[in-house]
């Protein structure tokens, strides 16, 4: 008996027997498209990570001060000088961050005002729609001058105005009153608490406004990856020598931390996948259980096929094919399952799941290979029957 043949007596015994076939696969439909899932949505979440990541900026080193007094503090002046001498050093920002209320009229908005100089808006990746960015002098002089995110100016002045027109007019943050010289580009929706819901303002006049003695978190970039070791140890040694104890302060840089997220990220949805797969392994005790079951349903016709010719090869080749058929199927289903439901997580979720061609193939691959495992002992039990005594059996 060729391949062909057992694998259309494969699929007449399944069909004689519909239900049971199909109990007998679930382990390996929930197996499969378990693992079909968590992998397309660690696919998904892996790429939504590194859109942040890039979004953020990978060539930013961000540094903060965690303790400052009066004989050991960042002095901005000399922070200048050092960035202006590093070379490979492209641009730096010292920020603060504070929550505050911005009014104009009877209208006002809850928005986060950040305190910062010239090059934050470059090393954010915040274009300007309309007017111009913070300025040097603006820092030098302490303008109060602010650049306004597209939300604050939707809560403030709602959708009758044109940014063109609003640069000029004067708005209250926290009572004091400044002066909007620029409107960002519109990033994130214009959601609430998003980048599009922010204010800049020099940070010579955040101190003053908000009270702020001493500036203490810092953006750095580099030129490209070949300065990133570099200026990462510069900055380190610039804190250091103003400190002499590193627990006195914090750096990161974002490649380090994408690089180890997605080891974190690849770690989770291996183990996830481990546990996802043991169903299969449940789906693969179910189907020898059901050959166990099925060989001794069909011992006459085991028998009968014996005396009439048929060889061990031939009876271990149908039920191997026969368990093979049932893995596959129900693997098959579970392909379809697992990139459906990805599909719906992906919608619930807000992470586009992609189902990779790795993860189908092995997925077909360990369907198959739980098929043969599972199936030969059966097949084996089969295949070493005596003629005579499979014809006597009752």
């Amino acid at each position: 008996m060729d391949i062909g043949q057992s694998f259309i007596l494969a699929v007449k015994s399944l069909m004689a027997s519909k239900m049971r076939a199909l109990l007998t696969m679930l382990g390996i439909i929930i197996g499969v498209s378990a693992v079909i899932l968590i992998s397309g949505m660690g696919e998904g979440l892996t790429a939504k990570v590194e859109e942040t990541f890039t979004s953020m900026g990978s060539n930013i080193v961000t540094a903060m001060a965690l303790r400052q007094t009066e004989t050991k503090y960042v002095d901005l002046d000399k922070l200048a000088e050092f960035a202006s001498e590093t070379e490979g050093m492209k641009y730096y920002a010292p920020y603060t961050q504070t929550s505050a209320t911005a009014k104009f009229g009877t209208e006002d908005a809850s928005t986060t005002v950040y305190g910062t100089n010239e090059d934050y808006a470059s090393i954010r990746d915040r274009g300007i729609a309309s007017g111009r960015n913070i300025q040097y002098l603006d820092v030098e002089r302490e303008q109060r001058v602010c650049v306004v995110g597209s939300h604050v100016i939707e809560e403030l002045f709602g959708d009758d105005v044109t940014n063109d027109e609003l640069i000029g007019e004067q708005l209250k943050i926290n009572g004091t009153t400044f002066k909007i010289v620029g409107i960002m580009e519109e990033k994130a929706s214009g959601m609430a608490g998003g980048d599009d819901d922010m204010i800049l303002i020099p940070y010579t006049v955040a101190q003053k406004v908000f009270n702020i003695q001493y500036v203490n978190m810092f953006y750095f970039t580099y030129e490209n990856g070949d300065y990133a070791d570099t200026i990462i140890d510069k900055v380190d040694r610039f804190f250091y020598n103003i400190y002499d104890n590193a627990d006195y302060y914090f750096i990161m840089d974002a490649q380090s931390m994408m690089e180890e997220m997605y080891d974190m990220l690849d770690t989770i949805t291996s183990i996830l996948v481990a546990i996802a797969a043991v169903s299969l392994l449940v789906g693969g005790v179910g189907i020898m259980n059901i050959m166990l079951v099925s060989v001794t349903e069909r011992t006459k016709e085991i028998g009968i096929r014996k005396a009439i010719g048929a060889n061990k090869f031939d009876v271990l080749s149908q039920f191997v094919i026969e368990a093979i058929t049932t893995s596959v199927i129900g693997g098959t289903i579970g392909i379809m399952l697992g990139i459906f439901f990805t599909n719906i997580a992906s919608v619930i979720l807000g992470i586009e799941g992609k189902v990779t061609f790795g993860a189908v193939a092995i997925a077909v691959g360990v369907s198959s290979l739980i098929g043969i495992l599972f199936g030969y002992m059966p097949a084996k039990k089969a295949a070493d029957m005596h003629p005579i005594d499979a014809l006597r059996h009752e």
